[in-house]
Order: structure tokens, then C-alpha cells, then sequence
């Protein structure tokens, strides 16, 4: 593992020598210095505008890139321009495939294709299992939608889980939140490890593959070994009120609310749900394949490479929903409308957080910042794995999201991987998002969630869920370094 850091190290100095925008001396000036002192600045800037002003992340990154960019010294008809200019390249990248995503978890939710996961897999291994199972739900529904959505869509069903089953909610509710939060980090196609990808230049097909492999015992870990030492130390009541809310709801599989003469559906078959949830990672994962080993060519393997694309493996799965999630159970064309319509105000915001994040980089790259920094990495000899991942823990324990996090960091470190082979900069891309699950504390709005659902105290939601998101980061990135040293 040693060797491996140190080979990152090497490859670091390799990338600060050759990034864009670089002087072709190495010597340190003063300006340099100067710009190291603007990227602390303007993430100041940024945290204090989150975190005590209470402004939204979007303004809040859009006014730390403008100053990003005055402080270095960039011409003032360039500081609009480098803003609007990243924002549009990431959006055009990242952002079809957030919405892609989206409306496939909202199809899945709304047929009740959780619930018949669920029922499916607590029956198989009863209630001694339910951590392990619901964990593996978590992963499962976390792979088509964004954390605070399968959040929400799963609280119901583990407060029902724990009512009926007369189980402390926290052996079910710690390892949802783990298996959501691992996927979330660590696996395509979030938004936050789409970004780390683009902007270090990795596969997502081959991310895709070694994220599962980190993630898998990473899941196991925060999940049910994590939630068999934690819950009985800490104390945790339902809120009579939540779950009274819960149960009133409409019944998954119903009527879609607000459509008229809308029909009762049938809930989708299990082996149809996982099918159709895992196409388009059994798409990218198969064009990762024949990319690493050759198994097709010619015509296969364009079509192949075509199929695995992330934005046309996610538009097929969405297909073959809008049938298996919607026309194959029995829902009507009003019915299916209404679940479109509804996949979309969730991710409003992420869409926007995102696109700032990606102004906010490329005010960095325009500025010289990012040459700076690697070429004082390099000096430190700071492996560029562990850079990439000590910027990302730094951003999200200033600032509480794990997706700003994930975004700015990127932009720091993006430009140190030109020069990386796939397998490095797939691994960077993980060490961002390993990086940016740690720590989630008061600043995190899901944290928040979290407490309140379970009938937490701030302190029994510091010992869970802070500890949790602290040992998946910790143990993803000592993941990605064993996998480093195994294929370096």
C-alpha cells in the first residue's frame, strides 16, 4: 500500500507539472501563494454563506467562484463568463443523467416496487435478517435515485417494518440510511460521483465497477455490523405523529394523487423490479467490460458501447419502466403522467447545486488556482489520492452536503489527473466521493431528517448517524487505497 501512495505521489507531481495554464518554471512565487490563500478565501466565503447566513448553495458557490476569480486577477469581462461557462458544460453532462435517474426511482416508488422488495426478502429470511435485508433494499433503491429521496420513500416502510415486527426502529433505520448513503457516495450515477468522474476524466463504467466492489463491504460494515453495536447504546422512540402520517397516506400502488379516474395497479413482480433497477449498471458494467477485456467487436461492440453510455443505459431503463413500473401493472396513461410529473421539483435543487459547483471549478481552472495547488502538493509530496480525499472531508464538514462537497473538491482537484491512466482516475473520482461522505453533523440538513423520523436526541444522532457517515467514509477510501495497491 505503500508503494501504491507513493506512486500516486509521483503521479501527482507528474499532473502539477503539466496543468493546464501552468508557468513552465516550478519555482514558487509569491502569487502562488497568493492564490492558494484565494481558494481558502473563497471556501470561507462559501461555508459562511451556507452555514451561518443560511443562503442557498447555489448563490453561495456562484459568489465564491466570482471571487475566485477577482482575487486571482482575471479580467472582469472574464468572471461572468468562466461561471456560465462551467455551469453549462456540467449541466450538459451530469444534468440529463440526474433527471434520467430521478424519474426511474419516482416510477419505481410509485408501483410500489420497494414495497414487493421488501416483503419479498424480509419473508425469505425473517425477522433476524431484517438489517441485511434492509440494507440491500437501501443499495438497491439507492442506485436510481438521490439520497434524500429514497430517504423519504423508505422511512415509511421501516417505521411499519418496526411497528409490526415490534423492532427497535433503529436495527432498520441505521442500516437504510447506510446502504443509501454508500450507493450515494461511491456508485454512479449520483450526481456528486458523475461530477468527480467528469471532472478527473475517469470511465463511469469502470468507477461503476470498482465503486460496487468498495461499496459492498463498506454497506456490510455502516449496515449491519455498525447497527448491531449502536442501537441498543442509543435511545430512539417513534414520533407517534410521523407515523400516523405515514399510515394515513394512500397506499402504494394506488391511485396517483390528483389524477381522476385513475385505476388500482397491481404491484410489479419482484424478479421484474430488480431487472429492471439494475439494467442500466448491468448496461454500463458490460460496456466496461468489453472496454477492459475485449469481449466484442466490430458491430457488438458498438452497439455494446453504445448501449453502455450512462445517458443511454439510463433512457432504456426508463423505457422499460414506464412498462414494467407502469402500463404492465395496470396504471393508466393519467397515472404515469403523474409520476413524470412528480420526478422532477425533487431534483431541482441538486440540478442547481450542481451546475454552480461546476462555475465555481472552472473559475478555479481559469484562475490558476488548480496548477497552484498541485504544484504545492507536489512540493509536499501529499499523495494525490489522499489530497483528493482530505479536500473532500474538509468541504463537507464546512458545509454539510456531501454533493457541494463532492463539487467543489473536484474542481480543486481536476486538473492534478491529467496524465492518470483509467484505473487512477477512477479511483480519484472514489476518493472524492469516499471523502465527501464524511463527517455529517448539524450543518447537514439530512441529519435533521434523520433525528426527527427516529425520535433521536442531537446527541444519539451524533453517536449514529455522524458516526456511520465517519466510518463509510474512513472505510470506503481504505478501500480505494487497497485497491489502488492491488491494481497499481
Amino acid at each position: 500500500m505503500m508503494a501504491a501512495l507513493a506512486s500516486s505521489s509521483a503521479l501527482l507531481a507528474q499532473a502539477a507539472s503539466t496543468a493546464p495554464g501552468k508557468a513552465a518554471s516550478t519555482v514558487w512565487t509569491g502569487h502562488d501563494t497568493w492564490l492558494l490563500a484565494v481558494v481558502g478565501i473563497s471556501i470561507a466565503l462559501v461555508v459562511v454563506l451556507i452555514s451561518w447566513l443560511k443562503v442557498h448553495a447555489f448563490l453561495a458557490l456562484m459568489v465564491g467562484a466570482f471571487a475566485v476569480s477577482l482575487l486571482s486577477g482575471e479580467a472582469i469581462q472574464k468572471v461572468a463568463d468562466s461561471f456560465t461557462t462551467g455551469l453549462g458544460n456540467i449541466t450538459g453532462k451530469v444534468g440529463i443523467l440526474i433527471i434520467l435517474g430521478a424519474v426511474l426511482g419516482r416510477l419505481m416508488a410509485d408501483s410500489g416496487g420497494i414495497d414487493q422488495i421488501v416483503t419479498t426478502l424480509t419473508r425469505a429470511v425473517g425477522p433476524r435478517g431484517l438489517p441485511w435485508v434492509v440494507t440491500l433494499v437501501a443499495c438497491l433503491v439507492g442506485l436510481s435515485m438521490f439520497f434524500e429521496v429514497g430517504f423519504v420513500l423508505l422511512v415509511p416502510l421501516v417505521l411499519q417494518i418496526a411497528k409490526r415486527a415490534d423492532y427497535p426502529v433503529l436495527r432498520v433505520g441505521i442500516p437504510a440510511m447506510a446502504g443509501l448513503a454508500t450507493v450515494h457516495a461511491l456508485v454512479p450515477p449520483h450526481p456528486g460521483v458523475l461530477v468527480a468522474i467528469t471532472a478527473v476524466h475517469a470511465s463511469v463504467g469502470l468507477t461503476l465497477v470498482y465503486g460496487l466492489i468498495v461499496a459492498i463491504p463498506c454497506a456490510i460494515v455502516v449496515g449491519p455490523l455498525f447497527t448491531a453495536y449502536a442501537w441498543p447504546r442509543v435511545e430512539a422512540v417513534i414520533p407517534e405523529a410521523a407515523l400516523a402520517a405515514f399510515t394515513t397516506t394512500a397506499p402504494v400502488g394506488g391511485a396517483a394523487e390528483g389524477t381522476a379516474g385513475a385505476v388500482p395497479r397491481r404491484l410489479p413482480r419482484f424478479s421484474v423490479t430488480i431487472a429492471t433497477v439494475l439494467l442500466p449498471i448491468a448496461l454500463m458494467m458490460l460496456k466496461a467490460g468489453c472496454d477492459t477485456f475485449h469481449w466484442a467487436h466490430g458491430t457488438l461492440y458498438t452497439v455494446l458501447e453504445f448501449l453502455g453510455t450512462p445517458v443511454v443505459s439510463l433512457l432504456v431503463a426508463v423505457l422499460v419502466a414506464l412498462g414494467s413500473f407502469g402500463y404492465a401493472v395496470g396504471a393508466s396513461r393519467e397515472q404515469v403522467q403523474a409520476s413524470l410529473s412528480r420526478s422532477f421539483p425533487p431534483i431541482a435543487g441538486v440540478l442547481v447545486i450542481v451546475g454552480a459547483g461546476g462555475g465555481y471549478s472552472q473559475a478555479l481552472a481559469d484562475s490558476g488556482v488548480n496548477a497552484a495547488i498541485g504544484q504545492a502538493a507536489g512540493h509536499l509530496h501529499i499523495p494525490l489520492l489522499l489530497l483528493a480525499w482530505l479536500v473532500a472531508a474538509l468541504m463537507r464538514t464546512a458545509t454539510g452536503s456531501g454533493t457541494v462537497a463532492t463539487v467543489a473538491a473536484a474542481g480543486i482537484i481536476g486538473p492534478m489527473a491529467h496524465g492518470l491512466g483509467s484505473t487512477q482516475a477512477a479511483l480519484l473520482a472514489l476518493a472524492l466521493g469516499s471523502g465527501a461522505a464524511f463527517l455529517g453533523h448539524v450543518n447537514d440538513a439530512s441529519f435533521w431528517m434523520f433525528k426527527e423520523y427516529f425520535g433521536l436526541s442531537v446527541g444519539g444522532t451524533l453517536r449514529t448517524w455522524t458516526v456511520a457517515h465517519t466510518l463509510l467514509s474512513l472505510t470506503s477510501f481504505a478501500g480505494v487505497l487497497v485497491l489502488d495497491a492491488a491494481l497499481g
